[in-house]
């Protein structure tokens, strides 16, 4: 039993410093906060640990029979350890596709953007400074609605068939040129407060944070695949700070 206990023990040490390292990826680069909520990186990456670094070690422990020889003993350790690599590595990749990579204002609320959310071919009509899919958290940016009456149809038929305005690419803008916008359409604080008491001393302490009083406060509903939150702006530049997980649309 020494011998299982050992090689499984061992097992899950490196297991668990893998997931560690590969914790941190996730949650300060793909997924900073509060996105691991927002958008599912926190589900997503139990999953993975749950069913991956937990079940590699499990295996080690079946597989470390003390009548086992040696021989036999590394080959099935090899194949445990390679399965349980490629297992992980494909985890990971579903993580940094679904990654968010766009806070976008659309119309009357702002929209997480992920990685999967982007056909890769469209983005050579993307405005060029954002052709390229950001890494290290995501940006805000704006998406508009065409003009021209063929790309109006078009994006109607795209968005009955679940492509949003801001998952198309050629709609996308710097947020800077619809700030102006999006705060024409934000609600007050205040009434946040009313509908949630209990947000109340949250809302203050972020407005406080910021040098505001909670009048200057102003929110836009935020939707992602997942859920749908609230984000708090302020000016000028309508620009983001703070977030809060309650439903905007009321």
């Amino acid at each position: 039993m020494s011998r299982r206990f050992f090689a499984a023990g061992l097992h899950l040490l490196i297991s668990a410093m893998i997931g560690a390292f590969a914790a941190l990826v996730v949650f300060l680069i793909w997924y900073p906060p509060p996105y691991g909520s927002i958008a599912g990186g926190l589900s997503l990456f139990l999953l993975l640990v749950s069913v991956d670094v937990m079940l590699g070690p499990a295996l080690t422990a079946v597989a470390a029979s003390p009548g086992k020889p040696r021989a036999e003993l590394r080959r099935d350790l090899i194949f445990i350890i390679a399965v349980q690599v490629s297992a992980f590595s494909y985890g990971m990749h579903t993580i940094a596709i679904a990654r968010p990579v766009y806070l976008t204002f659309e119309v009357d609320r702002m929209r997480v953007v992920t990685g999967a959310d982007i056909e890769p071919d469209a983005l050579r009509d993307a405005p060029p400074e954002l052709r390229k899919l950001p890494w290290f958290g995501p940006e805000q940016i704006a998406a508009v609605k065409p003009t021209d009456p063929d790309k109006q149809l078009k994006s109607i038929d795209l968005g009955l068939a679940g492509f949003d305005l801001s998952m198309i690419p050629q709609n996308w803008r710097a947020y800077e040129s619809q700030s102006e916008v999006a705060w024409s359409k934000s609600r007050p604080a205040s009434l946040l407060a009313s509908r949630y008491p209990n947000l109340e001393a949250q809302i203050k302490e972020i407005a406080a944070d910021v040098g505001q009083p909670i009048s200057g406060l102003r929110f836009l509903p935020l939707i992602s695949r997942q859920v749908s939150w609230v984000a708090l702006i302020v000016p000028p530049g309508a620009r983001i700070v703070g977030y809060l997980p309650v439903d905007g649309f009321f």
